[in-house]
């Protein structure tokens, strides 16, 4: 039982964390945002030909909290995804044991 509320906790940690992160990822892109309209109306900044610093700091500021809550929200799922098969009643897992490719693995391996 500590397992399976262990498992459910943790998804939960890991969604939270991922709800965080993506709420600080939209902030930090309106910022952006922001930033990039004032420079451009101020005169200081042009479009044209700066379209890889551009990029560039987007990618650096709001970019990579996307990807991490990202990647935090797919771990929250695995947890989740894991508890339910795993603990689902009535259900046997049998090992599969394959001898064939055993056999042809032992024959390719002693004949170096």
């Amino acid at each position: 039982m500590n397992k399976k509320i262990s498992q459910i906790i943790s998804s939960i940690v890991l969604f939270v964390f991922a709800g965080l992160l993506f709420i600080y990822a939209v902030w930090s892109f309106t910022h952006c945002v922001d930033i990039i309209s004032q420079a451009k109306a101020a005169g200081q900044l042009a479009a044209k030909g700066n379209e890889y610093d551009i990029a560039s700091f987007y990618m650096g500021n709001c970019g990579q909290y996307f990807a991490f809550a990202l990647l935090l929200a797919a771990a929250g799922f695995l947890m989740k995804s894991k508890h339910q098969t795993i603990n689902k009643p009535g259900v046997a897992v049998r090992p599969h044991k394959n001898e064939d490719a055993d056999d042809e693995l032992d024959e390719w391996f002693d004949e170096g």
